[in-house]
């Protein structure tokens, strides 16, 4: 081999090499971008939800998703979106081939079964609640949408366990939970302990109506018991 001849190989791998770091450059600030336009449209989706502007909120985390659809995150976020805006049937649509997936996390196995509560079915609700807490036991939201499925199908004693599960291990305002396990109380006719828990609920969040109608409702049928 000529000088001249290794001279321009070794000059054309050096032009493959500086080649191939302009392309991965390219790429990892690509990324970088991607990523940063993500968390803004985040920012801007959660900030619209604060201001009561659901309908931009639900746009914007559409933006997200559609940016990378194979993201679970942005997915759930966006899926969560659209059933609380009154479109569970899309929800599920976006959320299916996560829930469905060999390794399905608790998350998108969770909302997946909150979704088809929404649309009534209370089987495949248990189903995908079950396989959330079969993912993370200490998942108190799945054990909420457990119960909520197990009571919708007059299960009320598996259902009673679920709520206490999910009471037990729940973070943030437990008044929803709470007022969930009383009505399960009193379908069960344990009267005086749902009312306990609504008046504990009640002391909690005094402006809520659903506690204290309920409340008003479980004591009249005690006092006529």
């Amino acid at each position: 081999m000529t000088q001249k001849l290794k001279t321009a190989l070794i000059l054309s791998t050096a032009m493959l090499t500086l080649s191939a770091c302009g392309t991965m450059g390219t790429t990892t600030a690509s990324s970088s971008d991607k990523s940063r336009i993500n968390a803004a449209l985040d920012r801007a989706a959660a900030s619209a939800s604060m201001s009561g502007e659901t309908s931009q909120s639900v746009k914007l985390l559409e933006r997200v998703y559609q940016r990378d659809p194979a993201n679970e995150q942005a997915a759930i976020k966006y899926a969560v979106a659209l059933r609380d805006g009154g479109q569970p049937e899309k929800s599920a649509l976006v959320l299916q081939s996560f829930a469905k997936a060999p390794n399905a996390s608790a998350n998108a196995s969770r909302e997946y079964a909150a979704t088809q509560l929404e649309l009534g079915d209370y089987n495949l609700g248990e189903r995908y609640a079950r396989q959330a807490i079969a993912a993370d036991s200490n998942d108190a939201q799945a054990w909420h949408v457990l119960g909520i499925a197990l009571d919708a199908k007059a299960e009320h004693e598996q259902a009673e366990v679920a709520f206490r599960k999910a009471l037990d291990m729940w973070k943030g305002d437990p008044v929803p939970i709470m007022n969930n396990l009383a009505l399960n109380l009193a379908s069960q006719n344990h009267n005086e302990e749902a009312i306990e828990i609504l008046k504990k609920a009640k002391v909690l969040a005094p402006n809520r109506i659903e506690v204290e109608r309920n409340l008003r409702i479980i004591s009249t049928l005690n006092e006529g018991a």
